[in-house]
């Protein structure tokens, strides 16, 4: 340990005579005022004094009974190496002493000339510190030189060494994070080899004639050099000269650091600047642009001057497949002899090498940089030769009927950022040549149907007028029946090529003077002129249709039969004009569907009721208010003991002056108008109201039934209405829900959810009209039902159809499988009565057991 002038110096005295030990102890104190002094005899002792007393010196005898100096110097020299030591002994030999000081001893002082053992003391010690101070300076060399090391090796940046002639000499590993390079690999490689290609040195200012001849270093030089993966990076270099002691030049030393993706962002800042500006360049183009050539050529001027680009074409496509080009700006060059761009004329045969073929399959093209494409050598060559380094192409449309190109003079990435722009570019110009075409179709589509091509309802008013005024014609409304069950089981591009089918058919059966007109949805209008015998314009009309509807049509590969139906009319006995035409042969058309004919002529039954109907409408949004309506009730028996289980509410309209309103004729108003969803509400909360006034009075256990439409089971808030309608009666179950097997087709899925709500909350639920629709039992398994009513036109021919009896069979045995119960409604005749017990039918419903009455007679005959 090396004594500090601020402590105590501690003096190890390895000494077995007390005397002596005085005497030395005295002339240390003349020594130094501060002297702590031990005192050892042994080894053991030694090694303990050593590592707990810690002393800054060691004097010692040479010989000791048991233990002599120079074992004492070897276990100093061990565990305390650069703490002086100085033999303190009697007469020793020459040979000793020299021996004992090659072993590590720093003095030797005979006891008989203490007079030395000062300036041998100071001496050792002396020579102790500047020993330590030149170990501490080898370890803050040491560390410095770690710390330097270090630095180099873990910085971010390339350190270099290279001589004159650019062969580099030395390398940190920071190459490998800049270049991919390790750094044994380069060493002995000129810098140039390293460099992108193309790159000059006396341009990028690396290593040239004048860095030499001047010996000047440089700062902030920005070099393109290539990786070992092949992309190109960028640094920024910084270097100074490289001196010998004489000052002679040997070369230069160097930080380059990559500054790639700031001088890309740089560069990407003031591209994406440039694109902006196309952008709005080009929709002040598509604005001022009045023919699609000179829009083109606005497109490829603004794309070179304002966008950076040395050239740009665009191309279409013919209908052969083969380019045609629509335009270019820019270096003329780029054109070869037969004026299509140059690259693309290359190689013209070479199939899928084609430049462009890529671009006119919809997909982007983008080529950074030419000299390390795929493309061919061929088109290598055409690329320099016209100075062309990156190219992007980009389609025009979709699907593509054309391309945008543009061209770079140089290597320049294209990012997500900048590809979207393009892409907008593209898009824009497409969407102006689209904008123009559409200008010059725009007549003819606003007299046209889109999907079919066929002139629309306006075209048809005003072809089916000018028709009207030359002679008689012939007007019919033809559609598709269920043709809604195609387009939401198939699709709308389904639907849509149906209806293209359907029109090229009905144009190809009808003569070449008749007016086809396709208005809307799968309704198509058709004018003819008319004979003079109306039966057999009915009967050639009848044959029309039924020659468009025998043969399938193939749809997608799918075999499709339409089933057509027709409203037809005679003008000018029921229609003077165009428009009362298209309305009265609608109303024809609509007579047909409701009756389920495939074609019906227009009558003045068929005007009366239409005028009624619209009468009806006008009346019906008053009944509301004015309390028209009325419940009656049709009781429901159980089949064997014919006790009255319920009844089933029915909806009457008391007109003032008309009297009881059909059913049949009020009903579809109320579904047709919306007014369906008020006046459900109307009858499930009175049917809720008279259940709990029956309980009141001590009649329990009669449930009514409530038919429900499909309106009212898709209104939103349909079942928190349900819900509302119990709490304001006791909250006791007390409905049932009845809903038609069709509706609830329509969408089972919601209609499952809907019903399910519903008997949460206690109401029943019961699936009438059973087998009229197309339940799947699948779906059966699964609906939340209690009861299936069997459709009264199968309970009316079961004594005298076997099929029907088959049915009803069936349909119970399949109630009371799924654990339902089985309602027949409809039952007029005895014998019905008794087949159904005999099937075991759970309730029968019917004229024959008790006719729909008002309330109080209900009352009066069934709960009295």
């Amino acid at each position: 340990m090396t004594h500090s002038a601020h402590e105590p110096l501690r003096v190890l005295l390895v000494e077995d005579s007390p005397a002596d030990v005085d005497i030395l102890r005295r002339e240390l104190q003349s020594l130094r005022p501060s002297v702590e002094t031990l005192v050892v005899d042994s080894d053991e002792r030694l090694r303990q004094a050593l590592e707990a007393f810690a002393p800054h010196l060691v004097l010692s005898d040479f010989s000791m009974p048991g233990f002599n100096g120079i074992e004492a110097l070897k276990l100093v020299r061990e565990m305390a190496p650069h703490t002086p030591f100085i033999f303190v002994s009697g007469t020793i030999g020459e040979e000793v002493a020299i021996a004992a000081l090659h072993a590590g001893a720093d003095d030797y002082v005979l006891k008989d000339n203490l007079r030395r053992l000062a300036s041998s003391v100071e001496r050792a010690l002396r020579n102790a510190a500047e020993r330590e101070a030149r170990r501490a300076a080898e370890r803050a060399l040491r560390a410095s030189e770690e710390r330097f090391r270090a630095l180099v090796e873990t910085t971010e940046d390339w350190i270099w060494e290279a001589g004159l002639d650019g062969t580099l000499t030395y390398s940190n590993i920071g190459l490998r994070r800049v270049l991919g390079y390790m750094p044994e690999e380069v060493i002995g490689r000129r810098v140039y080899e390293l460099m992108d290609e193309g790159e000059d040195a006396r341009v990028a200012g690396v290593l040239t004639p004048e860095d030499v001849a001047t010996r000047r270093a440089w700062r902030g030089r920005v070099v393109r050099w290539r990786h070992r993966d092949g992309s190109l990076r960028i640094l920024e270099s910084n270097a100074q000269p490289i001196l010998d002691e004489n000052g002679n030049l040997l070369g230069f030393r160097g930080i380059d650091r990559d500054v790639t993706q700031r001088v890309q962002q740089e560069a990407r800042i003031r591209t994406l600047g440039r694109m902006h500006a196309v952008l709005a360049a080009l929709g002040d183009a598509v604005l001022r642009a009045d023919t699609r050539a000179r829009l083109v050529e606005a497109a490829c001027r603004i794309a070179v001057e304002q966008g950076g680009f040395s050239s740009a074409w665009i191309a279409g496509r013919r209908d052969d497949g083969s380019l045609a080009l629509l335009g270019h700006y820019g270096t003329a060059s780029a054109l070869a002899e037969n004026g299509l761009p140059l690259l693309v004329a290359a190689d013209e045969h070479a199939g899928d090498e084609r430049l462009i073929a890529q671009v006119l399959a919809g997909r982007s093209l983008i080529i950074p940089d030419l000299r390390h494409s795929s493309l061919s050598a061929g088109k290598r060559a055409a690329a320099a030769s016209i100075g062309v380094r990156a190219i992007v192409g980009l389609p025009l449309g979709e699907p593509a009927w054309g391309a945008l190109v543009l061209y770079k003079q140089e290597p320049h990435e294209f990012d997500a950022d900048e590809m979207d722009l393009l892409k907008r570019v593209a898009a824009s110009i497409d969407f102006g040549l689209d904008f123009i075409a559409k200008s010059e179709r725009l007549e003819f589509l606003a007299y046209h149907n889109p999907l079919t091509v066929l002139p629309n309802r306006a075209a048809f008013r005003e072809l089916l007028q000018a028709r009207m005024d030359a002679g008689p014609q012939l007007v019919g409304m033809v559609a598709v029946v269920r043709f809604d069950v195609f387009r939401h089981s198939r699709g709308r591009e389904f639907g849509d090529a149906l209806l293209r089918a359907l029109a090229a058919r009905l144009g190809q059966r009808f003569d070449k003077d008749a007016l086809l007109a396709h208005p809307g949805e799968d309704t198509f209008l058709f004018a003819l002129p008319a004979s003079a015998a109306p039966d057999d314009d009915l009967a050639r009309i009848e044959a029309l249709i039924a020659a468009c509807s025998d043969e399938p049509f193939l749809i997608e590969g799918e075999e499709v039969f339409l089933t057509l139906r027709c409203g037809l009319l005679r003008t000018p006995e029921h229609a003077s004009d165009a428009e009362t035409a298209e309305r009265n042969v609608a109303a024809a058309y609509g007579e047909a569907a409701e009756h389920g004919v495939p074609l019906l002529a227009y009558d003045d039954e068929i005007r009366k009721r239409a005028e009624r109907r619209i009468e009806l409408e006008r009346e019906l949004r008053h009944a509301i208010d004015a309390e028209q309506f009325e419940l009656f009730l049709q009781p429901k028996f159980e089949a064997r003991s014919q006790r009255v289980t319920g009844a089933e509410a029915l909806l009457r309209w008391r007109h003032p002056q008309l009297g009881l309103v059909s059913p049949a004729e009020f009903i579809p108003l109320l579904e047709d108008t919306g007014l369906i969803v008020p006046v459900g509400h109307w009858v499930l909360r009175r049917a809720a109201r008279l259940v709990r006034q029956w309980r009141k009075a001590a009649v329990g256990g009669l449930r009514i039934a409530v038919n429900v439409s499909a309106r009212e089971l898709r209104q939103h808030g349909f079942v928190r209405q349900c819900a509302s309608i119990l709490e304001g009666c006791g909250g006791e179950p007390c409905l049932d829900i009845e809903i038609t097997e069709s509706v609830l087709m329509e969408d089972i899925a919601h209609s499952m959810r809907i019903l399910q709500a519903l008997r949460d909350l206690g109401f029943g639920v019961a699936i009438d009209d059973f087998g009229t629709g197309y339940s799947s039992l699948n779906y059966l398994s699964r609906l939340p039902a209690d009861t299936l009513k069997i459709d009264q036109s199968f309970v009316a021919q079961i004594a005298q159809s076997p099929e029907s009896l088959a049915l009803v069979t069936n349909t119970i045995n399949l109630a009371h499988a799924l654990g339902l119960r089985a309602v027949a409604e409809g039952v007029e005749e005895e014998e019905q009565a008794k087949l159904l017990r005999l099937l075991r039918c759970d309730e029968l419903q019917g004229y024959l057991l008790g006719r729909p009455l008002p309330v109080d007679e209900f009352e009066r005959t069934f709960l009295a």
